[in-house]
């Protein structure tokens, strides 16, 4: 894949012109930038940040900007809200934090309390600060080249205004045999770029020079709670998220499967259901039994369940690709996706039930999720080290100079980003977990694939929710113990209709060799 062929392909195709870089934005200092060409053709909104920045967003994202201060300007793309006040009006939070800059701390716990899939930024005269939401599920990538800064919500986007080459490394990882398992992202904070990074949560980035650092303003923290204080704050702060999407869009839908998270959220709304729509897919053999025990659940409540049957056929869909290619393309050229993702992109495009879907992606960072891979594995060591990282990334067992390359990218990553809480640390696999795979593979694939369809929000997505979740004994995170307590407090009948579907990826004997795996690959001196 390369821009020549993009270009080619969607000049002429205004539906596929539309999708490139889909609810995209990038914020620059450039200003010699042509809005009126490729990839922008002249459709997105420009809008001047002060007397130095440009800030164009593609035309089906939302975005916000205030002016406060002197010459200061504060921005949030995409979707906020906060469980813990209430706040679901952008412009709100937008002048309560306004309000805070001066004052970091203050500053911080406001967004610290949101829950969204958002980029926010600050622009002064000298400089811009920026960060997005808890576990980076909106991308956001940044380059310092040329005397100017860009920062953007897709690599690519970068690569074709600027003209850079992919790494050599990057061809051989992504053209390897077995990239295509553990997931399509990767190693550390890079992209196929050397000029381009990704931006890590829990860190914001800060421009100076026409240069951008990365800073950490949050440390991951375990809270000396019990199981039923969890529990109970728990309940309190996803009820309340509940009713903050209630209130701030018109239709939302809960996706639901027969899985833990989407039965323990759709408890959690229990005092509202007739404010939501349910709906579930088949879009594959193994997606179905999902449909059915949600359908199972939705009739034992007696609430609505909307199915969609989506074709298995890629021949049931016009120029599905184009689509291919644009969505490979979106997702930096690294993040292949299954065909049948493809088919229920297209297919969902097309569906105007509502008008947000919520997806309960997130919680499992607190489901001690490296433990139940590494087939019941519960000593990792006290600290990361680069080969565990690689270890945890793609198997190249067979490919030791790719593993030696990804070790020294790991190494740069740790030493630069990775810094655990001093005086109450959440184990280190924990952290790496929501601070690396999560941003540098669903986040990628939530900005680059799924809100090609739909707006999504994720409620589970919020610093502390995911701490409560992580601050439940080990033996609770493995046993999914305090999911199985809220359903039991809220609504009984969700468990008693459907047994909780296993994700048929994660088979013991897949356990059991990825264990071995493991042992293994972090032992060898090469």
């Amino acid at each position: 894949m390369n821009q020549n062929k993009i270009m080619e392909l969607v000049k002429d195709n205004d539906y596929l012109k539309n999708k490139l870089f889909f609810k995209g934005f990038i914020l620059t200092d450039d200003l010699g930038i042509d809005g009126s060409g490729y990839p922008f053709f002249g459709n997105w909104i420009v809008t001047s940040i002060g007397s130095r920045y440009v800030l164009s967003v593609h035309p089906n994202q939302t975005f916000h900007v205030k002016t406060f201060g002197n010459d200061l300007t504060i921005g949030l793309v995409g979707h906020a809200y906060s469980p813990t006040d209430g706040a679901v009006d952008e412009t709100s939070i937008l002048d309560d934090l306004s309000q805070k800059y001066f004052e970091r701390k203050q500053f911080f716990d406001v967004v610290n309390q949101l829950t969204g899939c958002f980029f926010l930024f600050v622009a002064g005269r000298d400089k811009v600060e920026f960060l997005s939401d808890a576990l980076g599920l909106y991308s956001v990538f940044y380059a310092g080249l040329r005397d100017h800064i860009y920062i953007t919500a897709h690599s690519n986007l970068l690569g074709d205004l600027l003209g850079l080459n992919e790494m050599p490394f990057v061809t051989k990882l992504k053209t390897c045999k077995t990239f295509k398992y553990f997931g399509n992202q990767l190693p550390g904070n890079i992209t196929r770029f050397a000029e381009v990074w990704r931006l890590n949560p829990n860190h914001y980035g800060t421009t100076e020079g026409g240069k951008v650092r990365q800073l950490r303003f949050y440390w991951p923290h375990s809270l000396d709670m019990s199981s039923e204080e969890i529990c109970s704050e728990l309940i309190g702060l996803l009820q309340k998220t509940a009713d903050a999407i209630s209130k701030k869009w018109n239709r939302p839908a809960l996706s639901l499967t027969g899985g833990c998270d989407s039965k323990t959220f759709l408890a959690c709304v229990s005092h509202r259901y007739e404010d939501f729509l349910y709906f579930s897919y088949d879009s594959q053999p193994n997606e179905l039994p999902d449909a059915q025990a949600a359908a199972s659940i939705c009739k034992a409540l007696g609430i609505p369940h909307i199915f969609y049957k989506i074709p298995y056929e890629d021949e049931a869909f016009e120029q599905i690709e184009g689509v291919k290619d644009v969505l490979l393309w979106n997702g930096g050229d690294v993040r292949y996706n299954n065909p049948n993702d493809v088919r229920k992109r297209i297919y969902l495009d097309h569906v105007h039930d509502f008008d947000v879907e919520i997806k309960s992606w997130a919680s499992e960072v607190g489901r001690a999720r490296y433990t139940k891979r590494y087939n019941g594995r519960r000593r990792f060591g006290k600290k990361p080290t680069p080969r565990k990282c690689t270890t945890f990334y793609k198997f190249l067992f067979f490919n030791r100079v790719l593993v030696n390359r990804c070790d020294r990218v790991f190494k740069e990553y740790l030493e630069k980003f990775f810094e655990q809480d001093k005086e109450r640390p959440i184990p280190w696999q924990d952290q790496f977990y929501w601070e690396w795979h999560w941003p540098s593979r669903d986040g990628v694939n939530l900005t680059c694939e799924q809100i090609y369809s739909n707006d999504i929000t994720v409620p589970y997505n919020n610093r502390r929710v995911l701490e409560l979740l992580l601050s439940a004994c080990e033996e609770d995170r493995i046993n999914d113990v305090i999911y199985t307590k809220i359903r039991d407090r809220l609504d009984r009948r969700i468990d008693q209709a459907s047994m909780t579907v296993v994700d048929v990826n994660h088979t013991n004997k897949r356990a059991i060799l990825e264990d071995l795996y493991y042992i293994f690959n972090r032992l060898l001196p090469y």
